[in-house]
């Protein structure tokens, strides 16, 4: 590690994520991005690079010695937004955007491919870099990597998230619980459309789906334990064309709810599904509510990874403790189903003041943050399959 020219890497670093800024693509169809991960990598000959889905790619390096399996895992695919930064790297695809930083986890965890790639004879095991399609649209792509059995055999798993609330390098932990689970609602009322002028002749979808929104905001406030936390958003509302003499025969709401315990998720929706069936009747219109079939389960940060993370992030010279999980959902979990996992966060703002959120059309990462992001992956592998 010692030998590795650090300003060379952070040059790498961000022109890699600049390429795959400029171009992004949705869940589970990141050709390009697949494409350009492999161009990249192919020329470290002791990575072994695999397609085990139509996007996505995991590449192994096997150490020069017998030893465990680690396994660091970025995200690659991106959102439907429109970028507005105006960064010379910015998107060129209209309405698409690296606006959750996934274009920062790749470069990162390339940046950690090549450098271990030249560490091979050091190296005690196997190391397993995970580039994950489609994390940000349910089912996601971390389950169908379990499923292939293409992981068996990794004893952890490690990850970064950046987040723009922390300042730039900070690495933050939480043990256990680290994130929500997370679900998502559509909901469909039914009503009978007709003249704006003669509304007593309609059943208005539009009044029962407004009502039905402030009457979920009840269900936190009033049904579950004020000890326990949930979250329920209504993030879209769609009834008629934008016509103005016509009410029209449907209204559609979509969301999701975030808990962090399996009996307050079942009380959750359960309850979404009483109460909008309740309003709807109330307005003499039709309800359907339906939930994903399934949907990302929380994050349980393992402790003993914990230590060892923790422990690399103080070596940095970055580290704090988390106090609370955080309510976003994460594909991620599913690799709780071959081995222990760890979830961190680096922090990315760009500066003082207020930061452009997640998945915000001014999101603006601070660059520097991609070389502490790598050297926390190296230092994990030092300190676990390295002599």
């Amino acid at each position: 590690m010692e030998q590795i020219n650090w300003q060379q890497l952070s040059r790498q670093l961000a022109d890699w994520r600049a390429a795959i800024h400029r171009y992004p693509e949705l869940s589970h169809q990141e050709r390009v991005t697949t494409d350009y991960i492999i161009r990249q990598l192919s020329p470290f000959g002791a990575l072994e690079i695999s397609c085990p889905a139509a996007t996505g790619v995991v590449v192994r390096l096997r150490g020069a010695h017998p030893g465990r399996t680690l396994a660091f895992r970025a995200d690659i695919d991106a959102l439907p937004v429109e970028e507005k930064t105006g960064l010379a790297c910015a998107s060129t695809r209209p309405g698409l955007m690296h606006a959750c930083g996934h274009d920062m986890h790749t470069a990162m965890l390339m940046g950690a491919a090549s450098v271990l790639a030249q560490q091979q004879a050091s190296i005690h095991g196997e190391i397993l870099f995970i580039f994950q399609r489609g994390e940000e649209m349910s089912p996601g792509g971390a389950k169908e990597l379990v499923a292939s059995g293409v992981l068996a055999g990794a004893e952890m798993f490690f990850a970064l998230h950046v987040l723009p609330s922390l300042p730039c390098g900070t690495l933050a932990l939480k043990r256990g619980i680290a994130t929500a689970n997370r679900d998502t609602f559509n909901i469909s009322i039914q009503g009978r459309g007709g003249h704006s002028a003669m509304p007593h002749l309609t059943l208005d979808p539009l009044i029962a789906a407004t009502q039905a929104v402030q009457a979920l905001q009840s269900i936190v406030a009033r049904e579950i334990d004020p000890r326990e936390s949930a979250v329920i958003s209504v993030c879209s509302l769609i009834c008629g064309d934008g016509t103005t003499a016509a009410i029209p025969n449907e209204a559609r709401l979509c969301g999701t709810t975030r808990t962090f315990t399996p009996e307050v998720r079942a009380q959750i929706k359960a309850a979404i599904a009483r109460i909008v069936q309740g309003v709807a009747q109330a307005h003499r219109c039709q309800a359907r509510v339906i939930f994903d079939e399934w949907d990302y389960s929380a994050i349980i940060n393992d402790d003993r990874l914990c230590d060892i993370a923790s422990a690399a992030a103080r070596s940095l010279g970055a580290f704090y403790a988390q106090s609370a999980p955080a309510f976003v959902g994460e594909d991620f979990s599913e690799y709780q189903a071959i081995a222990p996992v760890c979830f961190a966060w680096l922090g990315v703002a760009n500066g003082e003041g207020e930061q452009p959120a997640l998945h915000n059309s001014f999101f603006n990462p601070c660059e520097d943050a991609l070389l502490h992001g790598t050297r926390y992956y190296l230092a994990l592998a030092r300190k676990l399959v390295m002599s």
